[in-house]
């Protein structure tokens, strides 16, 4: 069942839980997705980022989830995560998306920032146009640390209460991704989560809050911050790593199986499938445990 993700988020808030967002990349990464939502009985957000789209066939990948999402019995949302610029979301919604992030921090090339009127111009431009058809609008302020890089909470540029409260009422968007400590990607050191902050923002504006880079945040952290406001977290890496290092030992098991055949004169056999499923397997588990901290388990 497809909804929004401003409807999934609403009655989280309303239920002091969060919901997953979790980044699909492929027809497995999404089944794995399905699979732990459909076990746990948790609502969740799908969602695919605008280079995803760029490795595969788009209409196909979207045909695919779309097929997922109708045949499944509890609610889920399309999301885009960090759509650059105005013509990413047009682009998006074309495709059906019941969800949009347009991510105004950062300039098209996802490195350069912008300044606060050019996030507030791109922010608010997405908006009306994703409103137009019903669609709810996630944006951004602050900045998360990066993939690799060692900083504290107090070197982020950390979300201002007043700024986020400006920002809602110049945007018009359903949620907002605040920066409160947490970094996208796997990083060196312990993250420092601002509470505090998550605290003062939830108490001056009435939008769900959604967390940037949820992976490898310490589950207490992860709780204290749904507890204060936190209505939405994004999961991506923690499913690469429990596919990938699954995949690794699966292929050390067909390197074995494939030495042990040339040593009797048996016949190698390549079964894609056999590496695959127990990878998807791990994904799957991965995302439950999630959706269990998230405390969305049995909310569908």
């Amino acid at each position: 069942m497809l909804v929004t993700s401003k409807e999934l988020v609403e009655k989280a808030k309303a239920g002091n839980y969060a919901v997953g967002a979790f980044n699909a990349i492929n027809m497995e990464s999404a089944q794995s997705i399905f699979a732990a939502a459909e076990e746990e009985k948790a609502p969740f957000i799908l969602q695919i980022t605008a280079t995803t789209l760029s490795y595969t066939a788009p209409e196909e990948l979207v045909a695919m989830i779309k097929a997922l999402i109708k045949r499944a019995s509890v609610p889920a949302a399309l999301h885009l995560d960090h759509g650059r610029d105005y013509q990413t979301v047009l682009k998006f919604l074309r495709f059906g998306f019941s969800s949009v992030m347009i991510d105004g921090s950062l300039q098209a090339d996802g490195k350069s920032p912008r300044t606060y009127e050019e996030n507030i111009e791109v922010t608010r431009k997405a908006a009306e146009a994703a409103h137009l058809l019903g669609v709810s609008v996630e944006g951004e302020i602050g900045r998360l640390g990066q993939i690799g890089l060692e900083i504290t909470a107090e070197d982020e540029a950390l979300t201002r209460p007043e700024e986020a409260e400006k920002f809602i009422k110049d945007t018009g968007v359903d949620l907002l991704a605040v920066s409160i400590g947490t970094h996208h990607g796997l990083f060196k050191g312990k993250p420092v989560i601002r509470h505090d902050r998550i605290k003062e923002i939830a108490e001056t504006i009435p939008t769900p809050l959604v967390m940037h880079g949820g992976t490898g945040v310490p589950d207490e952290d992860v709780r204290k911050a749904i507890s204060l406001g936190i209505r939405k977290v994004n999961i991506d890496t923690e499913i690469r790593v429990a596919f990938i290092e699954t995949m690794k030992e699966e292929i050390k098991k067909l390197e074995d199986e494939h030495k042990k055949a040339d040593e009797t004169e048996g016949i190698r056999k390549y079964d894609i499938r056999k590496i695959l499923k127990p990878c998807r397997e791990s994904a799957k588990k991965a995302i439950a445990v999630k959706m269990r901290l998230f405390g969305s388990s049995g909310k569908a």
